[in-house]
């Protein structure tokens, strides 16, 4: 029995951990509002008992004018909270990175090499924002999310202070036919927010 929670636990501390998505994840994709127009705003009418105003109307003073008000009309529309919280969904600005390793074209014992990068940034690391680079940067992005106790310390976004809200941990695996300047972009759901930012890489051979 202990030998079974043991290996458990142990499951459980090698898993990565869990996706974290943005707060707009969690709201409604569609809802109906109520919309209330303008106010109806008159002058109040002096009587003899003082200022009265119409059935359906409220008294107010602003400063020496004494005016009646009464609510605007209510309507009802369609609105996509989750959609327009993306579309307002801040990204970056991302600092600049430089200073990455590509393999040169005579490298043939390091066809690859791989870079952990952290991204820093507003709102960079949420799970449901994406990042993406073009295919012709021949450029391999992995995320880095486990905080495993056997991670090691430079992929552990915990240890690197890189969370979700202001950082993104990857590593970048580039090749002989990677540029020296690489585009990212990160994005909401249906690009509804975007930003790019550039990775600056330099040609070289490691063990050479």
């Amino acid at each position: 029995m202990r030998k079974a929670i043991l290996a458990a636990l142990l499951a459980t501390l090698a898993a990565p951990l869990a996706a974290q998505n943005s707060h707009c994840a969690a709201l409604p994709a569609t809802a109906r509002v109520e919309v209330r127009g303008p106010d109806n705003v008159i002058p109040a009418q002096l009587t003899p008992r003082g200022f009265t105003c119409p059935r359906g109307f409220t008294t107010e003073t602003v400063g020496p004018v004494t005016r009646c008000r009464q609510p605007g009309p209510a309507r009802v529309e369609d609105r996509e909270p989750r959609r327009d919280c993306y579309a307002s969904l801040p990204i970056g600005p991302v600092r600049a990175i430089s200073g990455q390793q590509r393999p040169t074209m005579q490298c043939t014992t390091n066809p690859s090499i791989d870079n952990v990068i952290a991204i820093r940034g507003a709102n960079t690391g949420w799970q449901d924002v994406t990042l993406t680079a073009p295919s012709s940067a021949a450029v391999t992005i992995t995320q880095l999310r486990s905080t495993a106790a056997n991670v090691p310390a430079a992929q552990n976004p915990n240890t690197q202070d890189c969370f979700p809200h202001n950082c993104r941990l990857i590593r970048l695996t580039t090749r002989a036919a990677t540029p020296a300047r690489v585009e990212l972009t990160l994005a909401t759901p249906n690009n509804a927010s975007t930003s790019s930012f550039t990775v600056n890489t330099e040609a070289s051979c490691p063990g050479r």
